[in-house]
């Protein structure tokens, strides 16, 4: 008699919703972080660097995770699933958090962001109408291209990490 199987294979939604998850929880946790070192997590710095290194290290882990408890093999594809939907989870769950928390927690986060635009511009040259003209579509704007963003850097996230995580099956029909 056949030992049936006890365990299934990962799927890439299963993966990506396990490991997006603990993207998210650590992004929410390094948001917390660097508004309690007083830094506005919103600033385009240094500091976005880190936060995509981490996601890269998760996604490192992710594809790990899918081909140790699958067949072994992970296709660039997959991979770049896996990478794509668990940056989108990330995305989604911080963004909704990020968005409650400046609304509605410290929405003095964004008036000082959008003060340092102001005078960014400013120490630039930029006309009063202009800053006027751009914080107002900066503002509109601002959540719509902050998951734009978020699936722009997923995908490219997933297409570079793939390259090197990938593990063909040198049997695919087999």
């Amino acid at each position: 008699m056949e030992e049936k199987e006890s365990t299934e294979k990962p799927s890439i939604m299963s993966v990506s919703l396990r490991f997006g998850g603990i993207m998210a929880i650590a992004s929410i946790a390094y948001m917390m972080i660097l508004i309690a070192v007083g830094a506005n997590p919103f600033e385009s710095d240094w500091k976005g660097w880190i936060s995509a290194l981490v996601s890269v290290g998760i996604l490192v882990f992710a594809h790990k995770y899918f081909k140790d408890n699958g067949d072994g093999y992970m296709t660039y594809g997959q991979g770049l699933g896996i990478g794509f939907l668990s940056v989108m989870v990330s995305v989604i769950v911080g963004g909704l958090f990020s968005y409650v928390y400046a609304n509605f927690i410290d929405a003095g986060m964004m008036e000082d962001l959008w003060q340092k635009t102001a005078e960014n511009m400013e120490a630039q040259g930029q006309s009063e109408e202009v800053i006027e003209t751009a914080l107002s579509w900066t503002k509109k704007l601002f959540w719509l291209f902050y998951f734009l963003g978020g699936a722009f850097g997923g995908l490219v996230m997933g297409l570079i990490v793939s390259i090197f995580t990938q593990k063909k099956n040198p049997e695919p029909f087999a």
